[in-house]
C-alpha cells in the first residue's frame, strides 16, 4: 500500500469481492459487476503495514505474500472467503480459501470499469460486461481470453496501460501471460441532440420517442439546451426512456446554439463514450439502431447525409462561398454534393474531436471576420463542409444510404444511382427538414410504421425531380425548405 489510510478493495480466490455484510458486523462476498454498486468493495483501509476495517472484531491484519499469494493473518487466524459467500476468520493455517489479492482504490476502480463496461475487441467483436467475469483464482474471461487480474491491474513499474482524457479511460490493454498487449476499446455509444428553446421540445419528444420505439435504443442520451433539466424533462416525457444526461450551455446569440452541436468535445465527460450520433430534433428513427452504432465505432472517418441536389462550387448552403474564398479549394474537385449537418457519425470521440474543435472555431472566427452571422446560408452547414474538405474527415457514402428525408410533402430518398427502394423499407432515418409542419407530419409517419401501413405520399425522388425543383432557385430547394437550424436563425433574427 502507497498511500496511508488509503481505501483498499480483497478479490477473493472465488474471483468474488469482499464487501460489508448484511448483519452488522460481519464480511461477506459480492460479485464483480454492475450488480454491486463500487461503493461497497472498499472495507478495509491501510495503515502502513497493516490492513483495518471499520468493523470490531475483524482485523487489523498483517500481509503475508507466499509463492505469489497473500494472505491476510490476524491475532486470531487467517481471514478465510468460504465457499458459502461468507468472509470469516477461520483457522491458523493458509489454504487456497485464505488467498486474496488487494487492489488499492485506484487500482479496482479501473478494474471495475473494466468488467462493467463494453469494449471492441482486436478483431472488432464487441464484449460486452455478460462476456467479462472474474473467475476462480485471481483469473478474468474476456470473451474467449482469459488473463491474470494482477498482471495487469496492479500496478507496476509501468502502471496500467491506457488512454486517458481527463479522468475518463477510452482504451484499455490487458496482459496475457505478462507480456501480451490485448487492446480493448470503450463501446458504449451516445446519442446527442441539441433544443434550444421550448418550441423545439415537442420535436425532441417525437423524435426521441422513435429512437426508443423503432431505433431500440435504451442507453445514453445527452440533450444540449439553455434549458435546465427540470424543465427539459417536464416538457419532454421521453427523456426518461434513456439514460439522459442535460449539458445546460447559455449563449450570447444564435451562433452559439448553432455550433453548440460541434462543441461536444468541451462537455467534460465526453470521452466516456464512444461511438457518438448526433441528430436534430425533427428526425424520426425508423430502424433498430445497435448494428448502425457498431458500424459507426468500426468506421475510420465520421460522416454525414449527402445532399445529392447541391455541389460545393455553387451551393450556398454547404459553403460555396468558402471555397472561392480559399485559394487552397481551388485545385480540388468540387463539383460534388456537400453535406447536411442535421445527422452526423462520430466513430470516436478522442480521434475527432480536434476536427470538431476546427469546426467550432472556424464558425466564430468567420463570423468575427465579416461582422455578420448572416453572410453564410446555413452558416454551421456551411463551414462544416468546408473544414471537411479541407481535412478529408468524411465519409459521406456510411450514412447517406441510411437517411431519407422529407420535402415537397413526400419521403425521398438521397441516393438517385441505386434502384427506388419499396415502400416501408426502413433504412434507419428520415429526416423532416422540408417542412414548417414537422409535429404532424413526424407523427403521421410513426403511427404509420406502428400500423404497418405505407405512409402517405410516399415517394422517390428522381433526378428530374430534383432538376425541376432547383430550376426554380437554389434558395427555393436547398435553402428554402429550410432545416431546423436555418428556421430557427430566421426566428432568432426576426426576435
Amino acid at each position: 500500500m502507497q498511500h496511508e489510510l488509503q481505501r483498499c478493495a480483497l478479490i477473493t480466490r472465488w474471483g468474488t469481492v469482499v464487501t460489508r455484510g448484511d448483519t452488522p458486523g460481519t464480511l461477506k462476498q459480492a460479485p464483480i459487476n454492475a450488480s454491486t454498486p463500487l461503493e461497497d468493495c472498499f472495507p478495509v483501509y491501510s495503515d502502513a503495514l497493516r490492513l483495518k476495517t471499520d468493523i470490531e472484531g475483524i482485523g487489523p491484519f498483517i500481509l503475508e505474500t507466499e509463492a505469489g499469494h497473500t494472505y491476510l493473518k490476524a491475532r486470531d487466524g487467517y481471514l478465510t472467503a468460504h465457499e458459502d459467500g461468507s468472509v470469516r476468520l477461520f483457522q491458523e493455517l493458509k489454504n487456497p480459501w485464505e488467498q486474496f489479492l488487494v487492489l488499492t482504490r485506484q487500482e479496482f476502480e479501473r478494474f471495475y470499469f473494466f468488467v462493467t463496461n463494453s469494449w471492441i475487441d482486436e478483431d472488432g467483436h464487441i464484449i460486452r460486461p455478460s462476456d467479462i467475469e472474474s473467475l476462480e483464482y485471481m483469473r478474468l474471461r474476456v470473451g474467449e481470453n482469459f488473463f491474470n487480474i494482477a498482471e495487469t491491474f496492479i500496478n507496476n513499474s509501468d502502471g496500467l496501460v491506457c488512454r486517458t482524457r481527463g479522468d475518463y479511460i477510452s482504451d484499455m490493454v490487458v496482459w496475457n501471460d505478462l507480456w501480451m498487449p490485448h487492446r480493448y476499446r470503450l463501446y458504449r455509444p451516445l446519442v446527442y441532440l441539441c433544443a434550444f428553446g421550448i418550441r423545439y421540445l415537442d420535436t425532441l419528444d417525437l423524435c426521441l420517442r422513435s429512437l426508443s420505439e423503432f431505433g431500440k435504443h435504451t442507453g445514453d442520451i445527452l440533450i444540449v439546451s439553455d434549458l435546465d433539466e427540470e424543465t427539459l424533462k417536464e416538457h419532454c416525457p421521453a427523456t426518461a426512456l434513456f439514460n439522459c444526461h442535460v449539458w445546460t450551455l447559455h449563449g450570447q446569440a444564435g451562433l452559439d446554439f448553432y455550433t453548440a452541436r460541434f462543441r461536444i468535445a468541451q462537455w467534460k465527460p465526453i470521452y466516456q463514450f464512444s461511438p457518438l450520433l448526433y441528430m436534430d430534433t425533427d428526425v424520426v428513427v425508423d430502424n433498430d439502431l445497435n448494428g448502425l452504432f457498431e458500424d459507426i465505432f468500426r468506421s475510420d472517418k465520421m460522416s454525414a447525409q449527402k445532399e445529392f441536389f447541391t455541389r460545393l462550387q455553387t451551393s450556398p448552403s454547404i459553403g460555396s462561398q468558402l471555397f472561392e474564398k480559399d485559394e487552397r479549394c481551388h485545385s480540388r474537385d468540387l463539383n460534388v454534393p456537400g453535406f447536411n449537418s442535421g445527422i452526423l457519425s462520430i466513430p470516436r470521440i478522442e480521434e475527432f474531436d480536434f476536427v470538431l474543435n476546427m469546426i467550432q472555431s472556424c464558425i466564430y472566427r468567420f463570423s468575427e471576420k465579416v461582422q455578420n452571422r448572416h453572410e453564410l446560408s446555413h452558416f454551421d452547414q456551411s463551414i462544416a463542409n468546408y473544414i471537411a474538405v479541407l481535412t478529408q474527415s468524411f465519409d459521406l457514402d456510411f450514412l447517406t444510404e441510411k437517411v431519407s428525408y422529407y420535402a415537397t410533402g413526400a419521403i425521398r430518398s438521397n441516393d438517385f444511382h441505386t434502384p427506388e427502394r419499396e415502400q416501408m423499407n426502413y433504412t434507419g432515418f428520415v429526416h423532416f427538414w422540408g417542412t414548417g409542419e414537422r409535429i404532424e407530419a413526424m407523427s403521421t409517419y410513426m403511427q404509420s410504421i406502428r400500423d404497418h401501413v405505407p405512409f402517405e405520399g410516399w415517394t422517390v425522388a428522381t433526378p428530374e425531380d430534383v432538376e425541376d425543383e432547383t430550376a426554380a432557385g437554389e434558395g427555393d430547394f436547398a435553402g428554402g425548405l429550410i432545416t431546423q437550424n436555418a428556421a430557427s436563425e430566421q426566428e432568432a433574427a426576426q426576435d
